[in-house]
C-alpha cells in the first residue's frame, strides 16, 4: 500500500509549519511568508485540481472574492489559482469559532453580543455590495479574533456548482441554518443572509441551536413552519431579529438596514446608514474584549534543512484596512454556494423578474433589438416585461460584479456587429446568437458574417473553443490557428464581441469613468486576455510583443437590468507624427435570456 502523502514544505511564498485543518476540498496549512506574516493556506486536493471545470470556477471565484471590502471579513493575502494544485492564502485568525467559544465560555452578553451582531452585519453588507451571497451562515463560520468578529468560510463551493453537490434536489448549506426559501426550492438571494444573520445572533445569545438538533428532514420542516425563540435578545435587537427571521424573504430588512439598526441600538441614539459601518468598526475596536490565550496554539516549527527546528517569526500585527479582498475560512468544512447579485452596489433581494417567476427573456428597457445588416433574420424582441430597474454600478468593481450576475443569470442573447481593422479590408458585419459559459468563461456563437472584402457571406458556429462552418458534418477549425482568411472573420467577431471579452476588458482596465449607465476605460494591449488577445496576436503575426505601445479603450452601455446593451471596443496604435490608427468594433445586444446553449453542427 502507498504510504501517507507528505505535507508540502512550501506553497507559493509560504513555508508550511503545520496543519490547521482539512476537509473535502483540501487541506488547510499554517504558513509563514518571508516577512513573518502568518497565513491559513488552503491547498486543493489532487482530485479537484485535475478537474478543469473546477479550476475554471476556482479562478473566477477568487477574482470575484477579491472585490469584497469589509473590516470584519477575513482577507485574501495571495493565491495560486493557476498552480498545478490551486491554493489560496488568507489572513490567519488567532481565535475560536463562535461554536467553540460558546462551548467553552457560554453565550455572549452586553457589548460582546452587540459587537458580534454589528460586526457580522458590517461584513455581510460589504459582501452584498460586491454582488456575493454567502448562503451558509452558521456559528462555525464566524470567528472571534483578538480584534473583533470575522466572517469566514466563503469557501470554493462555486467551483463545484453544477456537480452533484448542487444538483436538482440538493440543498446547499447546513441543516437547520438554511433559509426557508431554499428549503422550499425558491430563488435565494441576499435575504437568505439576513435570515442567517439573525439565526447566528440568536445562537450567540442563547448557546442553543435555533431549531434544535434533529435529523435533516425534521429540521427542514421546523425551518419552514416554526418560529424562532428570540426572547434572550435585548429588546432593541429582538425586534430587528424577528423581522429578519420572517419566513417570507421580501418581508425581511435589507442588510444595510440591519447594519444601521444595530448601530443605532448599540449606541442608543440614531446612526445614519452612511455612517453605520464606520461607527460599528470604531465601537468594536473600543469594546471588544481581549482574547489572549483563547486561540488554539500555532503549530510548531517544521524541521529545517539541517534537521533542526526552523524558527517561526512572531506574528506581525496586521492593521485591518479596507482592501479589495475577502477570504475563505480557516477550515474547509461545509459547502457554501456564492451567488452574484443584481447590481453589485445593492443589498436588496432578487429583481422583480426573479421574484415573480417571470423569465427574463424580453429586451430590457434601454436595449435595442439588433437589426440584421446582412439580410439574415433576427427575431424581434417581445414586449418588454415590467420590472424594477437594478441600481447602476458606480465603481469598476461594482460593474464587474454586476456583469458577473447578469451573465450568470441570463447568459444568452442576440447580437449585431460591425467592425474591423483600419487601413485594411479586414472588416465585417455580422449578426446571430451568443451564449456565455460561466464555468469555462468562454463564449459560443452562431453567426452570419459578411466580410467587406467581397469574399461572400457565410455562417459559422463557435462551440467548445472550436470554429465550424455551419453545415452538418463540418470539421472543427482551431481558433488559435486562424490567419486572415475567410473563416478568420468569425474570430474577429468572437474576439471583440463576446461577453468574456467585456468582462476581461472591464476587470483589466487601468482607467474608469461612468456616466449614467455608460462606462468607459482603457488598458495597454499587453494586458489583453482571452480571445481578444488571440485575435490581436493573430493580426500581429503570432503574438503581442512585450514592448507593444498600442492600447485598448472601451465604452459599455448597460440596460436596466445591468445586461450589456452596446459595447464599443477600440484598438489604438500610435504612429508617431502620423497620429494614431484606430480600429473600432461595435456590438449591440438584446433578448438576454436564461436558455440558448449553442452546440457544434
Amino acid at each position: 500500500m502507498p504510504g501517507p502523502t507528505r505535507d508540502p514544505e512550501q506553497v507559493g511564498p509560504y513555508r508550511i509549519v503545520g496543519r490547521l485543518g482539512a476537509g473535502g476540498m483540501g487541506v488547510v496549512y499554517a504558513g509563514v511568508d518571508a516577512a513573518g506574516q502568518r497565513a491559513a493556506v488552503k491547498l486543493i486536493h489532487d482530485s479537484h485540481a485535475a478537474d478543469q471545470e473546477f479550476r475554471a470556477r476556482f479562478r473566477r471565484e477568487v477574482a470575484m472574492l477579491r472585490r469584497v471590502r469589509g473590516a470584519c471579513c477575513v482577507r485574501i493575502l495571495a493565491d495560486g489559482a493557476g498552480a498545478a494544485r490551486p491554493w489560496l492564502a488568507t489572513e490567519y485568525i488567532a481565535g475560536l469559532t463562535l461554536t467553540e467559544h460558546v462551548a467553552e465560555h457560554g453565550p455572549l452578553r452586553g457589548d460582546e453580543l452587540y459587537g458580534l451582531a454589528a460586526g457580522l452585519a458590517e461584513a455581510l453588507t460589504a459582501v452584498h455590495a460586491a454582488g456575493v451571497v454567502h448562503r451558509d451562515l452558521k456559528p462555525s463560520n464566524v470567528m472571534l479574533s483578538p480584534d473583533g468578529p470575522r466572517l469566514v468560510d466563503f469557501g470554493i463551493a462555486r467551483a463545484l456548482d453544477g456537480t452533484a453537490l448542487t444538483a436538482t434536489g440538493h440543498v446547499v448549506g447546513s441543516p437547520g441554518w438554511v433559509s426557508p426559501e431554499e428549503y422550499a426550492g425558491g430563488p435565494t438571494g441576499p435575504a437568505a443572509d439576513v435570515y442567517g444573520w439573525a439565526l447566528v445572533v440568536v445562537y450567540a445569545a442563547t448557546g442553543r441551536q435555533p431549531y434544535g438538533s434533529e435529523r435533516p428532514e425534521v429540521l427542514a420542516l421546523r425551518v419552514l413552519r416554526n418560529p424562532v425563540d428570540t426572547t434572550a435578545l435585548p429588546p432593541a435587537l429582538r425586534a430587528l431579529a424577528d423581522r429578519a427571521l420572517s419566513k417570507a424573504p421580501e418581508q425581511r430588512p435589507a442588510m444595510g438596514e440591519v447594519l444601521a439598526a444595530v448601530a443605532t441600538a448599540w449606541r442608543g441614539q440614531p446612526v445614519a446608514p452612511v455612517d453605520a459601518a464606520a461607527d460599528i468598526t470604531d465601537r468594536v475596536k473600543r469594546t471588544w474584549p481581549s482574547r489572549t490565550g483563547s486561540a488554539p496554539p500555532w503549530p510548531g516549527a517544521a524541521p529545517g534543512p539541517s534537521g533542526q527546528p526552523a524558527t517561526v517569526p512572531p506574528r506581525r500585527r496586521v492593521k485591518v484596512v479596507p482592501v479589495a479582498a475577502v477570504a475563505t475560512a480557516a477550515v474547509l468544512t461545509g459547502v457554501i454556494l456564492l451567488n452574484t447579485l443584481p447590481g453589485a452596489t445593492t443589498a436588496q433581494g432578487p429583481d422583480a423578474t426573479e421574484t415573480t417567476g417571470q423569465r427574463p427573456n424580453a429586451t430590457e428597457p434601454g436595449e435595442r433589438e439588433p437589426t440584421s445588416t446582412t439580410g439574415r433574420d433576427v427575431t424581434p424582441a417581445t414586449e418588454p416585461a415590467t420590472r424594477t430597474s437594478a441600481p447602476a454600478p458606480r465603481t469598476q468593481a461594482g460593474l464587474a460584479a454586476a456583469l458577473d450576475l447578469a451573465l450568470s443569470a441570463t447568459p444568452a442573447a442576440t447580437f449585431s456587429y460591425e467592425g474591423g481593422f483600419t487601413q485594411s479590408a479586414a472588416t465585417a458585419v455580422a449578426s446571430g446568437r451568443l451564449h456565455h459559459d460561466d464555468a469555462s468563461d468562454s463564449d459560443a456563437f452562431t453567426m452570419h458574417v459578411t466580410p467587406a472584402d467581397g469574399s461572400g457571406a457565410a455562417d459559422y458556429v463557435i462551440a467548445d473553443d472550436e470554429l465550424y462552418v455551419d453545415r452538418p458534418g463540418a470539421r472543427a477549425l482551431s481558433l488559435e490557428q486562424k490567419t486572415a482568411d475567410k473563416p478568420w472573420f468569425a474570430l474577429l467577431v468572437a474576439g471583440t464581441a463576446g461577453p468574456s471579452v467585456i468582462r476581461d476588458v472591464v476587470q483589466n482596465s487601468t482607467t474608469f469613468q461612468v456616466k449614467g449607465r455608460t462606462y468607459s476605460g482603457g488598458l495597454p494591449t499587453t494586458t489583453a486576455a482571452g480571445r481578444l488577445r488571440t485575435l490581436l496576436a493573430s493580426w500581429l503575426g503570432g503574438q503581442v510583443p512585450d514592448d507593444d505601445k498600442s492600447f485598448i479603450t472601451y465604452e459599455l452601455t448597460l440596460g436596466s437590468q445591468n445586461r450589456p446593451a452596446r459595447f464599443e471596443l477600440a484598438w489604438k496604435v500610435p504612429m508617431g507624427s502620423n497620429g494614431t490608427y484606430e480600429s473600432v468594433f461595435t456590438t449591440k445586444y438584446a433578448k438576454w435570456q436564461e436558455s440558448g446553449a449553442i452546440t457544434k453542427p
